[in-house]
């Protein structure tokens, strides 16, 4: 599924809009578990014994005395302090770069999205067209920016509105033979190296470096 996207970047005067879709398209393999007498078998929701139907529970908010209470009427806190929750990001405004490298040394990416250009809602083909292009010529000027600088483009982008972890998306130039296009990528996390090494390789040693020891003998 395809979602909207609009692109800003105030240095180069960019404001365009996309769509972005997961690039990870792989179907998962329909696996069959069967009891031995060859009977179909499905996980399902079970409660003291027995099979719920589909849609016969749901989750809300609730406190000990088992009052419920609408989400609307609810504050979060982390740490003591009121949390705001997520929204799907509809704006990508471009808040900095990055050295390419970083994308791939610096971070473990979680997902990736491939961006493509939006037509505006337009309903005429001709409209279609111009607003595709205009999109698209557009989106060019950035991968241009991208590759020519060797970077990535940082914004806060988050996928969906479930949550609270507010997460960075970094939009990357892709290059095929004579293709090309944008991506964005969402890290989970930073790495961290414990074991990086100086430049200069050390010489290995010609003998032993323990200290000599004296047996003590008695004669």
């Amino acid at each position: 599924m395809a979602y909207k996207l609009t692109v800003v970047e105030d240095k180069l005067g960019l404001n365009f809009n996309v769509k972005w879709e997961n690039l990870a398209k792989q179907k998962k393999p329909e696996v069959e578990a069967k009891a031995p007498n060859g009977t179909i078998v499905k996980e399902r929701t079970t409660y003291q014994g027995q099979v719920l139907p589909p849609g016969s529970t749901n989750r809300q908010w609730c406190d000990d005395t088992g009052t419920i209470y609408a989400k609307q009427d609810l504050q979060f806190f982390y740490n003591g302090e009121p949390v705001a929750e997520k929204e799907m990001t509809k704006i990508f405004k471009i808040q900095g770069y990055q050295d390419e490298k970083n994308y791939t040394d610096n971070y473990v990416i979680s997902a990736y999205y491939e961006l493509s250009p939006d037509i505006n809602g337009m309903k005429k083909d001709f409209d279609k067209e111009v607003a595709r292009i205009t999109n698209l010529s557009q989106m060019r000027k950035l991968w241009e920016h991208l590759k020519n600088n060797k970077q990535v483009a940082r914004a806060e982008f988050c996928t969906s509105s479930k949550g609270f972890q507010f997460t960075d998306g970094y939009i990357r130039a892709v290059e095929f033979g004579h293709l090309w296009g944008l991506e964005i990528g969402v890290f989970s996390q930073e790495k961290v190296f414990s074991h990086l090494q100086e430049e200069k390789i050390p010489a290995i040693p010609t003998h032993s470096q323990h200290a000599t020891t004296k047996k003590i003998k008695f004669i």
